[in-house]
């Protein structure tokens, strides 16, 4: 009986790592989006950042979308 339940914790949790993955990369894609409108939208054209947020934005977005598939092919 024990083996059952550890088998069937394994596989809810397989789901929600997915889930929880898709979330946490979408707040990232938030995060970065607004940080790459700031930085777009700056009073000193001089006053560069070393952050490459146009690509954390891209690399987020394509994390959302595969860990949100794998999530919904999970159900």
């Amino acid at each position: 009986m024990g083996n059952l339940m550890h088998a069937f914790e394994q596989f809810v949790w397989q789901d929600h790592i997915w889930v929880a993955s898709s979330v946490m990369s979408a707040l990232v894609v938030l995060v970065s989006s607004l940080a790459d409108r700031r930085r777009h939208n700056r009073a000193n054209i001089d006053d560069v950042g070393f952050m490459p947020w146009t690509a954390i934005t891209v690399f987020s977005v394509l994390a959302t979308v595969l860990s949100a598939a794998l999530a919904i092919k999970g159900l």
